[in-house]
């Protein structure tokens, strides 16, 4: 099937799983692929789970004609650890010092009440819908790619992407790349190296740079930022949700 993402209905993404871009939480992340289809290098995305979004980039990017692949990096496992800014009550901190809004903090904690008025506890393994993600594989995400004809334009890397990552991407350059991995070694051991092999003019997209789960990857953010002569920019919010990148200029 070589399907052209305009012509497919709205019911269709759901039957398949993936992210309609117009619709998605991530839709200001697909809106960077048009914004950066002159940049030099290829597309990367760290947290691919069951293929939601890597199927949409590369669809998007057929869509526009544009001649670059999408490499996504998972364990297709499920988380590989936790850190200890990874802990749900780690928000409190950030509250107290600052690192967060009064009104981020307060979705946080009506979020808390939701999640425990459902059963689910706010350990990192989970506080998710998804719970630890393992519920996914590669064999689940190459299906997909098979599906939409997607093969020469997708590539994927098993394995903790946080282990050896410069070795795995070293021949690599990069126009864009999202970060939808939840925990926060997965964003401090990744940033400083993916920053590297990002082109100028490039971004990369934080997923839970504003997130009512996880309060890792603010921290690991933050502390990159201020270490780092970059733009972290607030793209506009989507969903209610504060929408954030890091731009290279």
């Amino acid at each position: 099937m070589k399907k052209n993402i305009d012509s497919m209905e709205v019911w269709e993404f759901g039957a398949i799983g993936i992210a309609n871009p117009s619709q998605s939480t991530l839709k200001r992340y697909f809106e960077l692929i048009n914004l950066t289809q002159g940049v030099n290098g290829d597309i990367a995305e760290f947290g691919v789970s069951k293929g939601n979004s890597i199927i949409t980039s590369a669809l998007v990017l057929r869509n526009m004609n544009i001649d670059k692949k999408v490499y996504g990096f998972d364990t297709f496992a499920g988380f590989p650890g936790y850190a200890l800014n990874d802990n749900f009550e780690v928000f409190a901190d950030l509250h107290k010092s600052g690192g967060i809004s009064e009104d981020h903090y307060r979705k946080v904690l009506l979020n808390q009440e939701y999640i425990l008025s459902r059963g689910a506890k706010t350990s990192p393994d989970s506080i998710s819908n998804s719970a630890d993600f393992a519920n996914t594989s590669l064999n689940l995400v190459q299906n997909k790619i098979k599906l939409f004809n997607l093969e020469n334009q997708i590539r994927l890397v098993k394995g903790d992407f946080t282990e050896n990552l410069s070795a795995k991407i070293s021949e690599l350059t990069f126009s864009l790349i999202l970060i939808d991995s939840d925990l926060y070694d997965s964003y401090a051991k990744t940033l400083p190296v993916l920053w590297e092999k990002l082109s100028p003019g490039g971004y990369i997209y934080l997923d839970e740079y504003y997130s009512l789960k996880f309060p890792g990857p603010r921290i690991a953010v933050d502390d990159f930022v201020n270490q780092t002569d970059c733009n972290l920019i607030r793209l506009g919010d989507w969903l209610d949700f504060e929408r954030w990148a890091i731009h290279k200029k």
